[in-house]
C-alpha cells in the first residue's frame, strides 16, 4: 500500500471555504451586534420610562400628596411592571435594575405611610406630662423651701 492520500475535490457548496466562513462569521456578528443594538434601545426606553415616573412621583410629593397615597402605589406598580418586562426579555436580575435607579427606593418609600399616633395616647401622654412635671415642680419649691431652713438655722447659731 501506498502512503499517498488524495484530497477529494472540493464540493460547489464549499469551493470557496474562507470566503463561505467569513461570510458566516459576519452573520453572526450582525446579528450580536444587533441584539446588543435593541438590548440598549430598550434598556433607554426603560429608563426614560422610569425617569418619568420618578419626575411624576416627585411632583406629587412637591403638591403635597401624603405617604401611602394611592397615586404613589400606581405608579411604583407601572414602574415595576416595566422592569419586569424588560428583565424577562432580556435575562437580567431586577435586583441589578434597581440597585443602578435609587430613586426607585424613594419611590417604595413613597407608598408606605406615616405611623400616625392616636388622638387617645397624645391625649393621655399629655397629660401625665403636666401631672409629672407639677410634681416635679413641687419636689424643686420643696428642696428650695428645706434648703433655705436648713441655712437659717445654721447662721442663726
Amino acid at each position: 500500500m501506498s502512503d499517498t492520500t488524495f484530497d477529494e475535490p472540493a464540493s460547489p457548496t464549499h469551493r470557496c471555504g474562507k470566503a463561505w466562513g467569513g461570510l458566516r462569521s459576519l452573520g453572526a456578528r450582525s446579528i450580536g451586534t444587533f441584539n446588543t443594538w435593541r438590548k440598549r434601545m430598550d434598556q433607554n426606553s426603560l429608563e426614560r420610562a422610569l425617569a418619568q415616573i420618578i419626575e411624576t412621583a416627585n411632583g406629587h410629593r412637591a403638591k403635597g400628596l401624603p405617604k401611602g397615597s394611592p397615586a404613589y402605589v400606581v405608579l411604583r406598580d407601572k414602574a415595576d411592571a416595566r422592569i419586569q418586562v424588560f428583565a424577562s426579555k432580556w435575562g437580567v436580575s431586577i435586583a441589578v435594575i434597581e440597585a443602578q435607579a435609587p430613586a426607585l427606593a424613594d419611590l417604595h418609600d413613597l407608598c408606605v405611610p406615616d405611623k400616625k399616633i392616636p388622638a387617645g395616647i397624645k391625649l393621655l401622654v399629655g397629660l401625665l406630662g403636666t401631672i409629672l412635671s407639677l410634681v416635679l415642680l413641687g419636689a424643686a419649691s420643696g428642696l428650695v423651701h428645706a434648703s433655705h431652713d436648713w441655712v437659717m438655722r445654721f447662721v442663726v447659731r
